[in-house]
Formats: C-alpha cells, structure tokens, sequence
C-alpha cells in the first residue's frame, strides 16, 4: 500500500542545500526574519466584518476538523494518499520550509560575526514553523556539540515560551473534550457556552497560559477541593501541522537520500520519529507513559511524575494532572543546579542502560528539582525503548570510556549500531569510504588507537563524555558513523 513520494526533482536539493548552507554563513537584520514569516503568514479568516470570538473558534475549528481522521498511529501511506488529495497545501508547506532554510542560510552569512544573532533568527524560523520545527530546536538547544553554545541559548526559550494560541480556543477545547455544558471557571465561559449559569468545571483557571510549548499550553487551575492542577490542551492546529510536516519530510528526505547522501536510512529514522510524535499527539498515552516511567525508575527514590487526576481522565487533547511546585534549571543556585544535574544524569542513564523506557525529550523545559528535592520530569508524550542487547552495549561503552579502554568502546559503537560492519574509513571528506587502511589490516584497533590520542589530546582528560563528544564529531568526517534508527 506504501504509495511512492510526489516527484519534486529540485525542492529537496534545495532544501538541503540551504541547510547543509548554515555551516558556513552569518546571520541577517530582523527585517528578514520578519520577511521570512510574512511568506508563511496563517489562512485568513472569513472575508467581511471581525469574526467574535466564538465564530473564529468555529472558522479554526472547521479549518482543522479534516485533518482529525489521521489522528492515531502514524501511516505514512495514509498521509501520502491524504496530501495526495491536497496538492496545494503539501507544496505550499514545502516551499515554506525551503523559504525558512534560505532566510536562516542567507542571515547567517550577512552576520558572521554575530553567534548570538544566529540563535536569534534560527529561533525565529523554527518557531514560525511550527511543533515539528520546534520539536528540532528544543533537541539542537541542548547540543552545544553541534552547534555554538550561544546558539543553543538562544534556542531554549523552544523549550517553555512558545507563542500562546487563542485562549477562546483552548476554552472550547476544554469543554468539548471534557464534555462540560457550564462555564469552564466562575467568570470564563467557552464561546458558545451551552449552559452560562450551571456549576463552572474548576474553582478557579488562570486567564492565560503558565507555559506554551510545541503542541499545546499549559493553565493552572484549583479544583473545588482546593487542590491545584495544570492542564495541558492541545493546540488545534497541532493535527494539521504535524501531519503535514512529516509528509513533506519523509518526501524530502526521500528525494536526498536517493541520491545517495546521508549515513543511515533516513526515511526510517523520520517514520521513527513521526510515530512517537503521532503518539505524542493523544494525551492519553502520555498518562500511561508517566506512570509507567516513574515506576521504571522507583528504585531509585528520588525520581517523581505529576499524576493524572482521577477525577478529570485525560482525552486525546486534554490532561490535568496535579500541579508540582518546583522551579527549572535556570532559577536554581549552583549548588541545587548540581545536585539536581547529578541526579537527572543517573536517571536518564538508568533509563537508557537498565530500564530500556526513555523520557525521548528531557530537555532543562521538561525536569524540574521540586521544592521537596525530588527530581521531578514533565511530557511524557515522547517516549523510546531500547532493546536489552543495546542496553549492554550501552552500559559496556560507558564502562570503557571511564577505564579508557578504547577497542572496547569501538566494539561497543559497532554493537550500538552507530559504525557499521565491516568498518569505513577515509582519508579526506572527498574520498569514497573503504574498508581497508594504510596502517593495517585491523580496523577496530586503528580507530581506538585514534581515538586514544584525540581524547587524551582533548581538554580535561580521557574519561570526559563531553570530550569523547567532541572527539567523535571530528572524526565523523573519516571514519563512517551512523544515526541508528532507535535514536
């Protein structure tokens, strides 16, 4: 049934073009970024007099309302043979794509100088985006390996204050998927309110969001009892733009990785993806999710969820879970920082390495150090398992890296899929790959030997993760490395 990508000969080349382009450029005056999201400027409204409130609630709900039928688990097959039916809309949102990586590529080379600026209007590009965009720059802002350290600053407001969607909207969201007739709260009614005068749903709800993300905000409420909770409603556009973004990457990326270019199967690494975002998507299975996390990691008594409240179950497009008092890396001294950074690391760790079900986004937006002390992890909609084999592979790289013993680190990459079998090298970035080298017949001993002298040569000593980091990216241009699809 898998229906082959539209023929678009010229728009992947050029999109990857003007990204690969960002490597080596500047960045722009506001002006272009402003330009740039002018050309991906939101359908209008109806023509005639300003809607009210409640009639573009219902023009946005009607515009969002086809896509609801590929909510669900993703199918790539059935999104080809939606956007098949749309034409128009699959080519427009590629060209918005291609017009963003040009913006980002032509700023950055008018200001080379200027690494903040960067952050600045990369920000600005995947924020005008959307989810999946934003999605891709809450996980570059914690890569200062990849990308200048001031430039993963500039990214991580993506992890906490994107730009907030109507609250009108979210209120109808609210009572439709919570199936409530009175007003939301005393005093906040969802347009077109069935019953204005019954009993309000909460006590009380703030008049705006607390926290916006990439696919939906964030209010506090308190119960009747006097208990406070946030809740978490989707965006209504997240549907439309989530689909519609992943049809256009699985095409692109399709088109590049035709022509050869690339590490890995790149089509399969974005169906990876897109299935857990699709997932992501109902909020029901992020309840499950955190409960089964916190569970996951009961052992080590220090790691906290907030729960779903029983008495409002969680829907596709709402949860309220109980509100957790606590603040995010950022408003903690040094000392709470570290104890909270020492923890987070052996949580994820033991996720990765013990566990094998991983918080997939655990960006400084999504942990929190309770007032409590105990850490506590937010978003639970993106989640990945790794197989017991690779957990061992993991859990022996780690060890090798701490005792230095690099031809078991190289055994442990090959075994975690990112080097292959047999293993490539070459000498310089225009050389074919080969599976032979100068030195000798052994591959695997050759690489640790280099990787011994470029760790010990690195600042700070063999046994650093952040060295081996650095080190690994400077031989990814000689030595063929994977992404593996689990990742």
């Amino acid at each position: 049934d898998d229906l082959p990508p539209p023929s678009l000969p010229r728009m992947p080349l050029l999109l990857l073009h003007a990204v690969l382009a960002l490597q080596g450029g500047g960045t722009s005056s506001r002006g272009a970024a402003r330009a740039a999201a002018a050309c991906i400027a939101a359908p209008p409204e109806a023509a005639g007099a300003a809607p009210t409130a409640a009639s573009a609630a219902r023009l946005r709900a009607g515009r969002y309302s086809a896509y609801e039928q590929l909510r669900g688990p993703y199918d790539r097959a059935a999104l080809q043979r939606f956007f098949a039916l749309r034409p128009l809309e699959f080519g427009g949102r590629l060209v918005e794509f291609t017009r963003a990586a040009i913006a980002i590529r032509d700023s950055w080379r008018r200001e080379s100088d200027d690494t903040q600026a960067r952050g600045v209007r990369l920000r600005e590009q995947l924020a005008v985006l959307g989810p999946v965009a934003v999605k891709l720059g809450q996980t570059l802002s914690q890569r200062p390996d990849i990308l200048d350290e001031e430039i993963c600053e500039e990214l991580k407001p993506l992890q906490t204050t994107n730009k907030p969607f109507d609250d009108a909207e979210a209120m109808r969201l609210l009572s439709e998927e919570l199936e409530w007739r009175g007003p939301i709260a005393p005093g906040v009614c969802a347009p077109e309110c069935a019953e204005p005068d019954g009993a309000p749903l909460f006590a009380s709800i703030s008049a705006s969001p607390i926290a916006s993300a990439s696919l939906g905000q964030v209010y506090k409420a308190t119960l009747h009892d006097g208990s406070e909770v946030a809740v978490k409603v989707q965006r209504p556009s997240a549907m439309r733009q989530v689909a519609t973004d992943f049809a256009v990457l699985t095409t692109v990326l399709y088109g590049i990785q035709s022509t050869g270019w690339g590490n890995g199967d790149l089509v399969e690494i974005t169906d990876i993806v897109a299935a857990g975002v699709f997932e992501e998507m109902d909020y029901r299975n992020e309840a499950v999710n955190a409960q089964r996390f916190e569970r996951s990691l009961d052992f080590l008594g220090y790691v906290s969820v907030p729960a779903a409240v029983p008495s409002l179950p969680p829907t596709p497009r709402v949860l309220v879970t109980e509100w957790v008092a606590g603040r995010h890396l950022s408003d903690l001294s040094r000392e709470e920082g570290t104890r909270m950074t020492n923890m987070a690391v052996d949580a994820v760790t033991a996720s990765l390495v013990l566990t094998g079900f991983v918080h997939a986004d655990p960006h400084e937006g999504n942990i929190m150090l309770a007032d409590d002390g105990r850490l506590v992890f937010l978003d639970f909609g993106l989640m990945s398992g790794v197989e017991e084999g690779i957990m061992e592979a993991f859990a022996s790289g780690i060890q090798c890296v701490l005792s230095k013993d690099y031809v078991g680190l190289v055994r442990a990459f090959v075994d975690t899929g990112f080097i292959g079998t047999p293993i490539e090298w070459r000498a310089k970035e225009s050389d074919p790959w080969q599976t032979t080298h100068p030195a000798g017949p052994d591959l695997t001993a050759i690489m640790a030997e280099e990787l011994r002298e470029r760790m010990e040569a690195c600042p700070g000593g063999g046994s650093r993760f952040g060295a081996l980091s650095i080190v690994l990216g400077d031989m990814g241009f000689f030595w063929q490395m994977y992404t593996p699809p689990y990742i």
